[in-house]
């Protein structure tokens, strides 16, 4: 099978690490499979860039994000014309013209998969709370990721709903929290697909949780709360340090309680608080399972998720889970039993999280923590990812090719 991908990275960021270990699954699986790209960090020689053609700020003095750019040169290529399926993934990041889909469909089978849900709204990632209006859920700020300088919205919905009403694809979501999004949106007449993002398990699992400590000079004798703090990760969940510093604040004075933030050292570093340390984003996963594994809660209050990829994560090295109500993550999370999900934007809530996972007895905190792998294993593993992707991609080639036996035997007199 020969696979053509589409996205905006290749193998950096959550939506373009899956996608990127798809690939790779796939080649092991005896596939071969290209990709466009508008950022480029792996050397793959299969992995080909789509140049920006114009700046992303005259995009924004536009209020425009899917119209200026020349992207069906793509079709000329060798790799789009051996291609079986062609897969996109995030199209958004000022680089692709979304038109490309309608002419791609009618000559290649098309799947999209959503990551977020800047393809059901004007321009957004995320509507948060936005309402439904005309087959979009609407976006509450123009300043929300990708955004926009004026309110351009009429005219991208317009343009979006021409594009989906003349493109024939097939469209995958990581949640059933997104397909029932997508299952009400401009999208609702096409196959929705459900298909979990999966983990490495070999990777992210539970290693001993002393031995980690003395590897990653984590204290030995005291409660340990992880969490993310990348700076572009925290707005685009919907400013996650709001709730973060509350208990930061919170626990200030506690000497029995560490927390470390991964993702950016320097970023809102507060002298007042000496019981955190900022490190830098991790790159090896080996070692962020390690972290993941020393610590005694991972907290993650995000507003905005999908799926919640770095909580299979942690769940898979046996932390338990403090997060709000928020997306596809109570598809992973199930409360009192791996972690804790607190009612969305709940300050009081997610301390009453905080205080329960942080007081729970050894055999209730072994319980919850194999229930967390367990879950993991079963439900959230790359291979189970794969497996179904294949089974999609037999499935819509199957079907392609008894259409054009069916055209074929029937010509048109």
């Amino acid at each position: 099978m020969n696979i053509l991908k589409i996205g905006t990275i290749d193998k950096s960021g959550g939506a373009a690490l899956i996608s990127w270990k798809i690939k790779l699954m796939l080649e092991e699986l005896g596939n071969k499979v290209s990709m466009f790209v508008a950022s480029k960090y792996s050397n793959d020689p299969s992995v080909f860039i789509i140049k920006r053609t114009v700046h992303r700020y005259f995009c924004f003095l536009f209020s425009n994000d899917i119209d200026f750019f020349k992207t069906d040169w793509i079709m000329k290529t060798e790799q789009f014309k051996n291609a079986d399926i062609v897969h996109c993934h995030n199209l958004h990041g000022w680089f692709f013209n979304l038109n490309t889909l309608r002419k791609i469909s009618e000559r290649k089978p098309l799947i999209w998969t959503l990551h977020d849900m800047w393809a059901i709204t004007p321009h957004c990632a995320h509507s948060f709370e936005g309402e439904l209006k005309h087959g979009f859920y609407q976006c509450p700020k123009m300043s929300l990721y990708p955004r926009i300088l004026w309110h351009n919205e009429k005219y991208l919905m317009w343009r979006k709903r021409f594009i989906y009403q003349n493109t024939k694809m097939d469209i995958v979501v990581p949640s059933l929290w997104l397909k029932n999004k997508v299952e009400k949106s401009i999208l609702k007449d096409k196959k929705i697909h459900l298909i979990y993002n999966g983990i490495d398990i070999e990777i992210f699992k539970q290693y001993d949780k002393l031995r980690s400590r003395r590897e990653l000079n984590v204290p030995l004798d005291k409660k340990i709360i992880l969490f993310v703090s990348d700076g572009k990760n925290i707005q685009s969940k919907g400013n996650m340090w709001k709730y973060i510093e509350v208990l930061l604040k919170k626990y200030r004075n506690r000497k029995d309680i560490h927390f470390i933030s991964i993702g950016n050292e320097d970023y809102l570093k507060n002298p007042e608080d000496s019981n955190v340390v900022y490190i830098s984003k991790i790159k090896k996963p080996e070692i962020l399972a390690k972290y993941y594994s020393s610590a005694d809660i991972f907290l993650y209050p995000s507003l905005a998720d999908s799926f919640g990829l770095v909580v299979a994560e942690a769940m898979a090295c046996g932390i338990p889970i403090l997060t709000f109500n928020t997306g596809g993550i109570p598809e992973i999370v199930e409360h009192k039993k791996n972690g804790y999900i607190a009612n969305y934007k709940d300050c009081n809530d997610l301390i009453s999280g905080f205080e329960y996972l942080l007081h729970l007895s050894k055999n209730e905190k072994d319980e919850m923590i194999s229930k967390s792998i367990e879950k993991i294993k079963s439900n959230f593993t790359d291979k189970i990812m794969i497996k179904n992707y294949m089974k999609l991609y037999k499935s819509i080639l199957l079907n392609n090719n008894q259409k054009n036996e069916n055209i074929n035997n029937n010509p048109v007199l």
